[in-house]
Order: structure tokens, then sequence, then C-alpha cells
């Protein structure tokens, strides 16, 4: 599972709506760890409002 402060800098800059593959794009280019990265692209069919629903979908029920 990954930690919120590193999701936090994995994301920075980021404008939702947006979906998986492209937030896991973003990721890979503000450097964000790759096993972060291969989580996120797992989820691309999926369509996030914020970055609290890639946080729940990642696991982290606290942002369901």
């Amino acid at each position: 599972m990954v930690d919120k402060e590193t999701l936090d800098r994995c994301l920075e800059g980021i404008s939702f709506p947006a979906d998986g593959g492209t937030i896991a794009d973003h990721a890979s280019f503000n450097g964000c760890p790759s096993d972060v990265v291969a989580a996120i692209r797992k989820l691309s069919d999926q369509t996030f409002r914020s970055e609290d629903e890639v946080f729940c979908s990642l696991g982290e029920s606290t942002y369901c």
C-alpha cells in the first residue's frame, strides 16, 4: 500500500477528473516509485474525481 505523503507527491499538479492511465502517466512524470505507478496503472479503466478516490482504490479505506 502507498502512504498518503507519497501519493501527494506523485499526484502533485494533476487536474481531476482523470482516468487511471492519465494519473499513472502523471505520477511517473513526477518521479513516483515504479510500484506505485504500476498499482495506479491497474486502475486505468476507472475515472477519478479526486486524490482521495485514487487512495481509496489503492486500498486505503479511510478515504472511501
